[in-house]
């Protein structure tokens, strides 16, 4: 996390203070910042039953962590990539050598272990599920809690954030800087920012900046892109199929596949703002399968013949939701 004070996105005197460089966090240290709201292997070790030389591996994996075979075998290469011994676990030493960045460090001490303080491939596997279907805000909670452990930062704890960052910078410009963020980030005036204040704050950015900022894909998109592209040239639907409004039960299906991930972009895309899925949600309660229905049953009500299949395709596709598109409409 560290300012863009180089940019124009960066007003000094305190009016447009930007701080989401989150790509600094990649990989290990994305894991580590949401590692509190993940769980661990749950108690069933698949190390236990099986080991990396077996040819269940990548299967046993995919149907313990709940993800699809490619998935898999990629999140392996990149497991391999960073060290992990002949067992599947990425020993503590080496997980510590993988950076000397003091914010990926710190990241990885929130992980959790195995009895020896090492990270299975199993954890791995979970957190990079967490990671591609958490709900925006519960990521931001986890960026805050590498901050200062999840205890609300104060001026003084600011310097030692962006000193760390910026070692060439003098201490002036630093302590200037973080006078900056707390002030404006602390309306309540009580000398720091805690959790609540730093969600809301973040909030208040472009959706589409937080969004990238905070997107993880385990496949990346191109990829997923031209996997998708190869099956459409043979057994998409075809124009005509799309152009039909859509059904009662696409709906339902659609709500049942996007509402355990975050399905705000997917929302945006239907032509949502935030302050209508507030509104959802205050109208159906905290039940999101709900939420994600009633905001599709809002579209259709509001686009009325033009709420089309292929609309709904469309915006799951630049929603992120390619998977669920190649399901229901191909």
């Amino acid at each position: 996390l560290r300012t863009y004070h180089n940019s124009a996105d960066c007003d000094y005197s305190g009016q447009n203070i930007i701080i989401p460089d989150f790509h600094r966090c990649q990989a290990l240290g994305h894991m580590g910042a949401y590692a509190s709201s993940f769980q661990g292997d749950a108690g069933s070790l698949v190390g236990d039953l099986t080991d990396a030389a077996q040819p269940n591996w990548i299967t046993a994996h995919a149907e313990a962590c709940g993800l699809d075979i490619p998935e898999v075998e990629r999140l392996w290469h990149r497991f391999q990539q960073l060290g992990c011994d002949s067992s599947g676990v990425l020993s503590q030493n080496q997980a510590q050598q993988v950076t000397q960045d003091v914010f990926i460090k710190q990241s990885l001490r929130q992980v959790p272990r195995d009895s020896n303080g090492g990270i299975t491939f199993q954890t791995y596997c979970n957190a990079a599920k967490w990671m591609s279907s958490a709900q925006v805000e519960d990521k931001l909670r986890g960026v805050f809690k590498l901050l200062n452990r999840g205890k609300p930062v104060d001026r003084n704890m600011m310097k030692r954030i962006l000193s760390k960052l910026y070692e060439e910078e003098s201490e002036e410009t630093i302590s200037r800087l973080a006078g900056i963020f707390v002030t404006q980030i602390d309306t309540r005036e009580q000398g720091e920012v805690d959790e609540d204040q730093f969600i809301e704050w973040v909030k208040t950015m472009p959706f589409e900046t937080v969004n990238a900022l905070l997107e993880f894909h385990i496949i990346p998109p191109e990829f997923q892109d031209s996997r998708a592209s190869a099956s459409q040239a043979t057994s998409r639907a075809s124009v005509d199929e799309l152009s039909v409004p859509v059904s009662e039960e696409t709906l339902q299906q659609v709500a049942s596949r996007v509402h355990s991930r975050d399905w705000v972009l997917f929302a945006n895309k239907l032509g949502f703002t935030q302050n209508d899925l507030t509104g959802i949600s205050k109208k159906v309660g905290k039940n999101v399968y709900q939420q994600v229905l009633e905001m599709l049953h809002t579209w259709q009500r509001r686009e009325g013949d033009a709420a089309t299949c292929r609309v709904l395709d469309t915006a799951l596709r630049d929603g992120d939701f390619i998977d669920v598109a190649n399901d229901i409409f191909l």
